[in-house]
Parts: C-alpha cells; sequence; structure tokens
C-alpha cells in the first residue's frame, strides 16, 4: 500500500501531465476534490468497520474487499492505454476509486493492528514494524520509478509490483492475524454523536489530536519543500533521490534503536525526545548553502533516523486512549477513530504545503529561474525554522501526557470486568 499511496502523490501528476492530454491546473483540481472526497469517506468507513460484524470479522473482510479495486484502480492509472480520450474525467474516476479502495483497506487495517495486542509496549512493537515495511514500501516505489528508463516504463515496474504482491500479502493479513476483540464490545449500530462527545469528555483526545496535527504539518512542510530546497538552495537536483533514499533509510535502519528504548521510556516522553532531537538535527540546516552537498547529506541522515517515531508512536498512543473511551462508553470504537486521525494526517499536510507554496509565491520564488536571497532565505525558513517552531508547541502539549504505561495497565483491568 506504501508503494501506492507513494507513487500517486510523488509521481503521478507528473506522469499525466506528461503523457497525455491534461493541464496541471486539472491534476491540482482532480487532487483538490479526491482529497475533499478522501476526508468525507474516512469516517464512513471507519464506522462501518467499527458496527458491521462479517463471518471474517469487522476488519478483514474489508481488507479482502478493497484489494481487488486497488488493483484495478492502480491498473488503470499506472498503465493506461495511450488514447486521446485519457484526460480530466478519466483521471478523476480511477482516482477516486483508488480512493475508496485504499480506504476501505486502511482503516479497517490500523484498527486491525491496534488490537493485536492490549500490552503497553507490545503495541509500539506492532506499530514500529507496520511503518518500518510502510518505508520499506516508499524506497522501494523510488526505486521501482528510477529504474524505468521513462516515467511510462517507471510506472509499468510498479504496476506489476501491486498486481503480484498486494493480493498474496492482503491474502496472508487476511489468513494470518485473527482479530483480538470481544463481540461484546462491537457497537449494536452507527453512533456519530459518541465520538464528539468521547473527545469532549476525555481532553487527553484532543490533546493528542491536536499535537498530532502540529507535527504532521511540521512534517509535512519540509516534505513539500523537499525537492525545491536541494535544487535552488544546494543547487543539486540530481541529488534529489539519493537524499530521500538516505533519509527514509535511516528511518528504517534505526527503528531497533527506538524500539529497545520504547521499552523502558513513556512513550509520549519518547516521541517528546525524538521530536526535540530532530529539531536540533534540523536547525542545522540553515547553515547549508549551495554545494554543501555532504553536511545535508549527514542531515538527512541523523534527521531521517526520528522519523520513525513520529509514525509509529502516536498511533500506539490512540490505541492506547481507545481503551478509555471502550471503558467509558461500552463499547470498542477503534477504526472510526483512527480514521478521524486520519482525516488530521491528510488535513496537516493539505494546510501546510498550501501555506508554504503561497509564502513562497508572495516573495517571488521562481521555480525555473534564479532567486534573490530573500526567497532563498524565505525557502530555508520554512524549511527548516517553521517546522522546528511547530514541534516545540507539539512537544509543549505531550510532555505532561497521563497516559503512561501504569495507567493503561490500570484501564486493561477495568476493562476486565465489562
Amino acid at each position: 500500500m506504501a508503494v501506492i499511496y507513494f507513487a500517486v502523490y510523488i509521481f503521478l501528476a507528473d506522469f499525466y501531465a506528461s503523457n497525455f492530454e491534461i493541464t496541471l491546473t486539472e491534476i491540482g483540481l482532480i487532487f483538490l476534490i479526491v482529497r475533499l472526497f478522501d476526508a468525507f469517506s474516512d469516517p464512513i468507513i471507519g464506522v462501518i468497520s467499527d458496527t458491521y460484524k462479517f463471518r471474517l470479522g469487522l476488519r478483514r473482510f474489508w481488507i479482502i474487499l478493497g484489494t481487488p479495486i486497488v488493483v484495478i484502480s492502480a491498473l488503470a492509472l499506472f498503465s493506461p492505454e495511450q488514447s486521446s480520450s485519457i484526460g480530466f474525467s478519466y483521471l478523476f474516476f480511477w482516482l477516486s476509486m483508488l480512493t475508496v479502495g485504499w480506504t476501505l483497506i486502511l482503516n479497517p487495517y490500523f484498527a486491525l493492528g491496534a488490537e493485536i495486542s492490549k500490552d503497553y509496549f507490545e503495541r509500539s512493537r506492532v506499530a514500529f514494524y507496520r511503518e518500518a515495511m510502510a518505508l520499506v514500501g516508499t524506497i522501494l516505489a523510488a526505486i521501482l520509478y528510477s529504474s524505468g528508463t521513462e516515467n511510462t516504463l517507471g510506472m509499468e515496474y510498479i504496476t506489476v509490483f501491486i498486481l503480484v504482491f498486494l493480493p498474496i500479502c492482503a491474502f496472508l493479513c487476511v489468513y494470518l492475524i485473527k482479530e483480538n476483540i470481544e463481540f461484546k464490545l462491537v457497537p449494536e449500530k452507527i453512533n456519530l454523536l459518541r465520538i464528539v462527545s468521547a473527545i469532549k469528555s476525555e481532553p487527553m483526545f484532543l490533546r493528542l489530536l491536536v499535537a498530532y496535527f502540529i507535527n504532521g504539518a511540521a512534517n509535512g512542510l519540509p516534505a513539500a519543500l523537499f525537492v525545491f530546497f536541494v535544487s535552488h538552495r544546494l543547487n543539486a537536483p540530481e541529488s534529489t533521490g539519493p537524499l530521500l533514499l538516505i533519509y527514509f533509510g535511516a528511518a528504517v535502519l534505526l527503528i531497533p534503536v527506538w524500539l529497545e528504548l520504547s521499552k523502558n521510556i513513556q512513550k509520549h516522553k519518547i516521541w517528546c525526545y525524538s521530536m526535540l532531537y530532530a529539531s536540533v538535527v534540523f536547525l542545522c540546516t540553515i547553515f547549508v548553502g549551495s554545494g554543501d552537498i555532504y553536511l545535508f547529506i549527514v542531515i538527512c541522515f541523523f534527521s531521517g533516523a526520528a522519523l520513525s517515531v513520529d509514525l509509529a508512536i502516536p498511533s500506539s498512543i490512540q490505541a492506547d486512549l481507545i481503551d478509555i473511551e471502550t471503558l467509558n462508553g461500552g463499547k470498542r470504537r477503534t477504526s472510526t477513530f483512527f480514521s478521524i486521525w486520519s482525516i488530521a494526517t491528510k488535513g496537516a499536510i493539505a494546510v501546510s504545503s498550501g501555506l508554504g507554496f503561497l509564502a513562497l509565491s508572495s516573495v517571488g520564488f521562481n521555480v525555473n529561474g534564479t532567486n534573490t536571497e530573500i526567497a532563498l532565505w524565505t525557502l530555508t525558513s520554512l524549511y527548516a525554522v517553521v517546522p522546528i517552531i511547530l514541534k516545540i508547541i507539539a512537544i509543549a502539549l505531550m510532555w505532561n501526557f497521563k497516559l503512561d504505561r501504569s495507567y493503561q495497565e490500570f484501564i486493561q483491568k477495568e476493562l476486565k470486568d465489562l
């Protein structure tokens, strides 16, 4: 799924703009509409996944249902027939279908991961290794794409990979992973108001959601500006691919270290430590100038080393918070709550990247030519300084977070009596 996600949001726009009669404006409009549709469909699938029981359970049925939709949509999007009829309607329809498919898979999939174990540390271990595979998928997508001599061939390589491996992996997931939720905790009917009341009654829900959104914006801003920074501040556009591989590779390599540390450090504290560490490393970016490739390689490696914590630990904390909601409400709504955080993830990326591009435009940043020092320093500030400020705010929100190991174990004891 990570291979697909990365291909869609990194390669798809260039693929359609360069090979078919469709403009960047039209592609941008399609992505905006589909993003809005995605945000609307997330909680719907989340609520349905929590409520309706099938022979395969609550989660696995949706993974099976979504897989062929994703495979067919990916085939249509990534390896379309060369035809003059491929334009706005074609891209909009198949991207919408792909979004439906991955929403059917991912919300129940994240809920399934959160429900595998009730143990405080084990939930972090599950989340870390899940995110490790997502990072590997991201790296693999970049390798498959760059292996093609042209973008059409690169997209074909990605298509073949999806056609072969997604059905196999989906089957293995459904066959090997058993659902771990008591049917007495399954809601009898859809109740969206319960989500609102749960967030209002438990301040930790909103506190985590806000911190997660702010940190997501802190990560989304440099991600959106990475190509610009490497091309115009570093003046090394040919290094974009290798630098991304170093960044994501470091995130995978350092997972065992963070996992070992998480055995003895509370989740919210290790997340805060990783954000603080990443901020210190990223501060060095303000000293990067034209040609400082080796300095930036070091920054990419050491900042990438903290990425896995940002991806894994918040979702592990979310799983613990859902235990509190289960205790208070008497029912388990894992997929619904993960759909809310999914909206926060997508919203953070959309807001941060959108505002970042507007800020660059306001100082006359030129994508295809030379830039003034003001424009370049604005780029550097948006890429490095603003994310650090945002991370400090997220740290302040999470530093004294009440939900620790002892509190979670207390909640688990109470749940046994339900």
